[in-house]
């Protein structure tokens, strides 16, 4: 045996020592894990020895009285029939239906030429037709108002006629576009940047600030309906609400703290206003 083999066989060995010490540890591991379970099991049969078995309840003493009484109870209603429901007719298959009473947008193709010989003399034989969804992006346009001034014949005085109605004087928009845009901005929940966006996309620029104006604007259109509500509001004693907190100011406190209604969808309003 050369050296080289000895020097194997040595480092081998040792190997094995070592795996063999760790298998001894883990036995040894695994035995004191198994010694706290027996006893653990033996601490629970010692303690269900030691209880007492529970002796069965005896079942109450019904009087006669109570039997009768109970015998004599109102009894339930008859159940009603049950009426079987006529089956529905047959679900319809397929794809539904272009809806009607969209306006039609209508394309009439013909062939220039046969496309398996290129001939160009054709003659109709039959028509295909082919209904799909469709949209047009939503068109602004410009208003344009000329008014003709005329002069009177007899006194002379020019005369203008009334332009179309405006929501306010000198406004740069109409209200059939005003009320477009607040019914993007708070019926839509659109932010104002992009509505503002989309307007550019179309070549429409208009400043952030013009945009704000804009809901002043209407806000001051409204004022009279919102004051009515609000009095309308105040002139009754019941007030419906959601989950959100009112404002509340109670003599004696040094500022307003948040209150909820004492039943979910509505509140008391006090009679002074």
């Amino acid at each position: 045996m050369t050296e080289a083999e000895a020097e194997a066989l040595r480092q081998e060995n040792a190997e094995l020592r070592a795996q063999v010490t760790a298998l001894v540890q883990e036995v040894a591991k695994l035995n004191e894990r198994v010694a706290e379970l027996l006893a653990i099991a033996q601490r629970k049969k010692r303690k269900t020895a030691s209880t007492p078995e529970k002796k069965p309840e005896a079942p109450p003493v019904v009087t006669a009285e109570v039997q009768q009484a109970f015998d004599a109870r109102p009894k339930p209603p008859d159940l009603p029939e049950k009426t079987k429901t006529p089956k529905s007719g047959a679900r319809r298959t397929g794809r539904s239906p272009i809806p009607e009473h969209l306006p039609v947008e209508e394309h009439r193709l013909r062939p220039a030429s046969c496309e398996h010989c290129g001939a160009t003399e054709l003659d109709v034989v039959d028509e295909v037709v082919e209904e799909k969804l469709h949209v047009v992006k939503e068109h602004q346009r410009r208003r344009v108002v000329k008014r003709t001034t005329c002069r009177c014949r007899k006194c002379l005085e020019r005369t203008t006629p009334t332009s179309l109605p405006a929501p306010y004087p000198r406004s740069k928009v109409t209200c059939d576009w005003l009320a477009w845009f607040i019914h993007q901005k708070f019926g839509l929940l659109s932010p104002l940047d992009r509505i503002r966006r989309d307007l550019a996309e179309r070549g429409i620029p208009l400043a952030m600030g013009t945009l704000v104006s804009f809901v002043e604007r209407a806000a001051d259109l409204l004022a009279p309906t919102d004051g009515h509500h609000w009095r309308t509001l105040l002139s009754g004693s019941w007030m419906a609400t959601d989950g959100t907190g009112l404002k509340v100011l109670v003599p004696g406190l040094p500022a307003a703290h948040d209150g909820y209604p004492r039943r979910q969808g509505s509140c008391r309003i006090p009679q002074n206003g």
